[in-house]
């Protein structure tokens, strides 16, 4: 799933641990649960503002809870950026937990000074971590063409800033490749994108500030 395949980009395969900004990988999170809903055409996106189309329950339950959000909040017509900010604040637990619940994460306190501060998901399997962006990277640089999920997840690599990591020592050409490539999804998913990539620039700055 996208969201599963995110959150593996988003963070080393050996160790668990974020490999961006902690409210850019937040954000990235919350706008792949979105990406998730608007690639099975669960919801959609107009000026700005999103709005559920198909109410009926998806099978995956952590999609099924996102859904129930939307649907609770559909008389306000929140915008793209409010449902980011919102689902950020949950969204990377949501999907380590639907990782730990099929099996592929193990839970690893974070301690200092003897107290644990927080907790990482730990890959069980090195190989199946690194699969989403050994392919993604793979395709890239052959530059072949990519399908609906390949471009969805590449367009929120650029969008979190992850191109650095996934295009590691790759051609310049292969860079413009990715972009051109992003630039074919459809205009929901494009939106989407712009959003975040907003939301983590204005997130981040506050923070250093």
């Amino acid at each position: 799933m996208l969201g599963n395949d995110y959150f593996r980009l988003a963070h080393n395969d050996v160790t668990g641990k974020p490999r961006l900004h902690p409210l850019a990988v937040d954000l990235g999170c919350a706008a792949a649960l979105l990406a998730e809903l608007i690639g099975t055409r669960r919801v959609h996106v107009e000026d700005s503002a999103i709005s559920v189309a198909d109410r009926r329950p998806p099978e995956d339950s952590l999609m099924h809870v996102i859904l129930d959000q939307l649907i609770a909040e559909e008389g306000r017509r929140h915008d793209i950026r409010t449902w980011l900010n919102f689902l950020s604040k949950q969204a990377q637990t949501q999907l380590a937990q639907r990782l730990l619940r099929n099996g592929h994460v193990r839970i690893s306190p974070v301690r200092r000074l003897g107290r644990q501060t927080g907790v990482l998901y730990v890959p069980v399997d090195m190989n199946v971590a690194a699969k989403p962006w050994a392919l993604l990277s793979q395709r890239l640089r052959r530059h072949e063409p990519l399908n609906y999920d390949d471009l969805a997840l590449a367009g929120l690599v650029l969008a979190t800033g992850l191109e650095s990591f996934l295009l590691d020592g790759a051609t310049s050409a292969t860079s413009e490749f990715l972009r051109h490539q992003v630039g074919r999804l459809w205009p929901l998913m494009r939106s989407l994108l712009h959003h975040t990539h907003a939301a983590i620039g204005d997130a981040v700055l506050a923070h250093r500030t």
